[in-house]
């Protein structure tokens, strides 16, 4: 399954539906406050639900997700509305077939958070809608309308059910006794077939993880403690101790691909954890080798331990998956910002070590940057042939007065951008004028 759109509607900055065009490698660029962080952070909300974890905006008990958007008032668009509501939503390809699923949300009745109203599955040939009634029984799906010509049906199903778990279908729902219902079993029957199983659970093999824009600072003397997820990095040190300490194998996979980006962004030559004591609850240092003799993270470039972080999320898993705990390969990570204190040089090397893992075809990158460094690497990549220019997209986030509009830009063979939109790197034009001597 690989999505290949992700839409929002009236959503903080965006009036009416703005569409991002995912690709394996996709590029989030615009001033500061355009809504790039509210697009990674709205991505993240929607995954999590489609794979069957509830909606949460301010997740604060997972440590992979690094948003906090506020209430359902901070989220919608202040528009003259008096009906408010926001929309996200995936289009997908699943064996062949188009998928597009769209979630509403509205105000909690009895709260101040956003809950999901209604969903709708577009296929390639029908579309079941579903909305929540609070008066429905919990366990009752009712059929108010279909359309069997055009394989359209209309479902309301209990509010609670469909926040906690929006995947109804497991077991046919209906009692089978009207034509509608048994038109919708028919039609429904002849798409788990072709899904090879229930078409609303295609995303529940996603893996998302976000990181944060602000890593962890470096400690001189690390001290273990519980494992967790951090979007900012303070587990990766212990993680790497513990691989290195027990399995070593993986360990010297991991390493070597480490130094290989370290060598290549001229960041480090070499890294090692040195134990004190042989106990794994024992502190430990991380070292790294730049130029001359093994320093202490602490002592060497702020670059080394901000990109450490990100290194290790995105390499561990194609070096062995389902090793670290019941870590999943993260088909899509959100990046916010990766090239903070990076050397232009590293910021390249980093943009092609992306290129390469979205070239294998397991890995997906949604990138937050502000680096024309890692946009012309990717640029150099295609012209290079080391990526197809239809797995990059570049999505130009436009402010217009009080709102902000989504311009998607392609590429071609030679990298030439296609889809650019007038005003796109006005400021930069106004600047290289003023360095020549022209005044505005």
């Amino acid at each position: 399954m690989s999505i290949t759109q992700f839409t929002m509607e009236e959503v903080r900055c965006f009036a009416g539906q703005q569409t991002l065009e995912i690709r394996p490698l996709t590029f989030l660029v615009g001033e500061n406050s355009t809504g790039k962080t509210t697009a990674l952070a709205c991505f993240h909300v929607l995954a999590n639900f489609l794979r069957g974890r509830g909606v949460d905006f301010n997740e604060e008990s997972s440590n992979s997700h690094p948003y906090s958007m506020g209430t359902f008032k901070d989220i919608v668009r202040n528009s003259k509305k008096k009906e408010k509501n926001f929309k996200l939503g995936f289009a997908a390809k699943y064996n062949n077939e188009d998928i597009k699923t769209t979630i509403e949300l509205v105000e909690k009745k009895t709260g101040i958070e956003p809950i999901v109203n209604s969903i709708t599955m577009k296929l390639t040939d029908g579309e079941i809608f579903v909305r929540s009634e609070d008066a429905v029984d919990k366990e009752e799906l009712r059929l108010d309308a279909f359309d069997e010509e055009q394989n359209r049906y209309r479902i309301t199903c209990n509010t609670k059910r469909l926040n906690e778990y929006y995947s109804f279908f497991f077991s046919p729902p209906f009692t089978q006794t009207t034509k509608g219902e048994i038109a919708f079993e028919k039609y429904f029957g002849e798409k788990i077939k072709k899904f090879v199983g229930n078409p609303w659970d295609v995303f529940r093999t996603l893996s998302v993880f976000s990181t944060s824009p602000i890593r962890s600072r470096p400690k001189r003397t690390y001290n273990p403690a519980r494992e967790f997820d951090d979007p900012e990095g303070s587990d990766i040190p212990m993680y790497l101790m513990r691989i290195e300490a027990t399995q070593k194998k993986e360990w010297e996979k991991l390493k070597q691909q480490l130094i290989e980006f370290g060598i290549s962004s001229g960041l480090f030559q070499d890294i090692k954890i040195k134990n004190f004591g042989r106990s794994l609850g024992g502190p430990f240092k991380l070292q790294f080798k730049v130029r001359g003799p093994t320093s202490n993270i602490i002592d060497v470039g702020y670059g080394v331990s901000q990109i450490l972080p990100i290194l290790v999320q995105i390499l561990y898993p194609s070096v062995f998956q389902g090793s670290r705990r019941t870590h999943k390969l993260p088909t899509y990570s959100l990046l916010q910002q990766p090239e903070v204190h990076l050397h232009p040089r590293a910021q390249a090397e980093f943009s092609s070590l992306l290129v390469k893992l979205a070239n294998q075809g397991n890995q997906s990158f949604i990138v937050e940057t502000h680096s024309d460094n890692m946009i012309d690497r990717a640029r150099i990549d295609i012209m290079n042939g080391n990526i197809s220019p239809e797995d990059v997209s570049l999505i130009y986030f436009e402010p217009k007065g009080n709102i902000v509009k989504v311009h998607n830009i392609g590429f071609d063979k030679m990298a030439n951008m296609i889809g650019v939109p007038t005003h796109y790197r006005d400021f930069f034009l106004k600047e290289s004028k003023r360095l020549m001597g022209f005044m505005e």
